[in-house]
């Protein structure tokens, strides 16, 4: 329902009223010319009143619609504005996430290098050449440093300056190159002032007193390498080569391995020293050992027995029961088997039984003096090598504590750390065999001469008993 058209009607309803109390003085004819009357005049009135309202809401209308239309085209140039902001923003987190990809690449790049550049220089550092360290050391350590310092991120910088410092020292060591240096020289323990001459894996080093040129090789715990002279180096050579010149270099084939193992070998006291104080225990009891040797090598020539054969020319003369010619047999023989014949013709008057008693008893006496200082030989056999173990454990003992305070450090340096401490087990296996062959050589040649001694007394008693049995009793 419209605003115009309530009052209208409210006109209407009053016109109605208006004429329902006028028709009793008012025939219907009037009143209804009298009612369209006033309807006619009050509808133009109010057609007026509209047509005013209705241009009255046009001219407000026509400005509301501009302002509409005008906040229609800002809405629809602020939706263009977002959906530009928004294209932009996703190009931007695009953009973003790219160059934090780029970044973290970078960073990724830059610790590779930085770890190749560490590797490099403490490669470097380990691969330096003898007295090469007396001129870079404080460059290397700087250069560490400036790459360890990682408070503001990864040192770039620092890895382009040792990719640098290490183009510059292969470019000089491709062609060699001198410095001035201090050097120990192989004899003695004095620091004499020189010339280092560094070509390819090669140190050479010249003194400046003078003195024969030489080779140059590390030191173990020395801040100082040690200078071999090279006799064979002509000294105008050696002159022309240090000071630039075409010259004639001697070169290691070995890369310093021969010296080394010339340096680890050394006399057989300096061997025996590495061993300790069990080692020297292991050296007296090995000339304890030799010398017992000796005198069982004397007794068992003392213990030289007759074959059977010249013992059965004896043996057939005391069973013909002739005393004077088994005396004169008896003499015949050797120290052993004599003694024990001796005392058999002695006692060869009396009963089996006694005679068989004295004939023990001279082998009871013959296989102590003979048997003697065996069981000391054995118990040195099998000592010999526990002491040994007893020296290496002792040097491990010792190595394990260094380990443990020094750390591992340097493989070889700890190989050649145990090999020395192995030196007792060397020594008590070089005193045991030799003992333990000795030993078992003895005892079987004193075992087997003892047996033909107790075999000849079994076959004294028997020819003595045959003699008595035939009536021809062989007597004092």
């Amino acid at each position: 329902m419209t605003p115009m058209k309530t009052p209208i009607r409210i006109i209407l309803l009053g016109c109605a009223l208006l004429s329902s109390l006028s028709l009793r003085a008012e025939t219907f004819a009037e009143a209804s010319q009298r009612a369209a009357a006033d309807y006619g005049g009050r509808l133009a009135k109010a057609a007026d009143e509209l047509t005013r309202a209705r241009t009255r809401i046009a001219d407000e209308k026509a400005p509301l619609l501009k302002e509409m239309r005008a906040a229609e085209d800002r809405i629809v140039a602020a939706q263009s504005q977002i959906e530009r902001l928004e294209t932009g923003q996703e190009e931007f987190s695009e953009q973003r996430r790219k160059l934090l990809m780029d970044l973290d690449a970078v960073r990724k790049n830059t610790s590779y290098v930085g770890t190749l550049a560490h590797d490099g220089l403490a490669a470097f550092s380990d691969a330096m050449a003898p007295g090469e360290s007396q001129t870079l050391a404080d460059r290397v350590q700087a250069l560490g440093q400036k790459l360890d310092d990682t408070a503001s991120g990864p040192n770039g910088q620092a890895s382009a300056d040792i990719a640098e410092f290490l183009l510059e020292r292969t470019r000089r060591e491709l062609g060699g190159y001198s410095a001035k240096g201090s050097s120990l020289v192989a004899g003695g323990n004095q620091v004499q002032k020189g010339t280092f001459a560094f070509v390819g894996p090669e140190t050479y080093f010249a003194p400046d007193s003078g003195g024969g040129a030489g080779t140059v090789r590390p030191r173990a715990g020395s801040a100082y390498p040690v200078a071999y002279e090279l006799p064979g180096w002509r000294p105008e050579d050696a002159a022309a080569f240090f000071s630039g010149k075409a010259g004639v270099a001697p070169a290691d084939a070995s890369g310093g391995k021969a010296l080394r193992l010339r340096e680890t070998q050394g006399t057989v006291l300096e061997h025996i020293q590495k061993g300790g104080v069990v080692a020297y225990a292991i050296i007296g009891v090995g000339l304890l050992s030799l010398i017992m040797i000796l005198q069982k090598v004397a007794d068992l020539r003392q213990l030289a027995v007759d074959p059977p054969a010249g013992v059965r020319v004896f043996l057939e003369t005391v069973s013909g029961g002739s005393r004077d010619a088994a005396d004169k047999a008896v003499k015949a023989l050797k120290a052993p088997v004599r003694e024990l014949f001796e005392a058999g013709l002695k006692h060869s008057g009396r009963p089996a039984e006694i005679l068989e008693e004295h004939l023990q008893a001279v082998l009871l006496r013959q296989r102590l003096h003979f048997e003697r200082r065996l069981p000391l030989l054995a118990v040195i056999a099998t000592a010999a090598p526990l002491m040994g173990l007893l020296g290496t454990v002792v040097g491990m003992v010792k190595t394990f504590a260094l380990i443990t305070v020094f750390g591992t450090g340097n493989a070889g340096k700890l190989a050649s750390g145990i090999s020395e401490v192995l030196v007792a087990t060397e020594l008590g296996l070089v005193v045991a065999i030799p003992t333990l062959i000795a030993h078992g050589f003895l005892s079987q040649r004193i075992q087997k001469n003892l047996s033909l001694l107790e075999r000849y007394a079994l076959e004294f008693v028997t020819a003595v008993q045959t003699a008595k049995s035939e009536g021809k009793p062989v007597v004092p």
